[in-house]
């Protein structure tokens, strides 16, 4: 597996991670515009993030395996020395330390590449198990907005985490960096 920075070369494996994972995706948050999925769609987006990265206020990578995406991480919204992350693994990659290596990516990128000394992040409730990624990096939940949004007829509560990467034991970080690449195969 390789974490790579997101660039106009991963479009085409970038619709396909999206096409097979948009059911998925949907059933835990709000689906995109139905003119992301299509090959100038796509390379829209990507552009996109690609100005992001280049004006220093975001970071987006890839995940990718036997030369397909597996997952999406992001770090958005990079104001002075904070940033909210993000991503989204495919379904069939569930469970297995995926999301772990995205976070753990995210944090060296952050402190490494950004200097940043905040890290955020917004959980829906419907969604456990990123929960449980976060509160594996130590992110505390900062607060929570009932009523945040709508999805597939129901109301759903949003949390907001956060992390101080000077809070966070760097050593413990290698160390969970290390047993989640090991177990993926990075």
């Amino acid at each position: 597996m390789k974490f790579e920075t997101l660039n106009s070369s991963h479009s085409k494996q970038l619709l396909d991670f999206e096409l097979e994972n948009k059911a998925w995706f949907e059933s835990f948050i709000a689906p995109r515009d139905a003119d992301f999925y299509s090959n100038v769609g796509v390379s829209k987006h990507v552009a996109v993030l690609e100005a992001t990265m280049r004006s220093k206020s975001g970071y987006s990578a890839v995940l990718i395996q036997n030369d397909a995406i597996v997952a999406r991480a992001n770090l958005k919204d990079i104001t002075g020395d904070t940033a909210y992350i993000g991503y989204r693994v495919a379904k069939n990659m569930t469970s297995q330390g995926i999301a772990s290596l995205c976070v753990a990516q995210l944090i060296k990128v952050a402190a490494q590449q950004f200097s940043l000394t905040t890290l955020r992040a917004q959980v829906l409730n419907n969604n456990p198990a990123s929960e449980r990624v976060l509160h594996k990096f130590a992110f505390q939940a900062a607060s929570t907005q009932p009523d945040f949004l709508r999805l597939n007829g129901q109301s759903l509560a949003c949390t907001e985490f956060s992390l101080r990467l000077s809070e966070l034991n760097q050593q413990a970080l290698q160390a969970k960096s290390s047993l989640v690449s090991s177990k993926v195969g990075c």
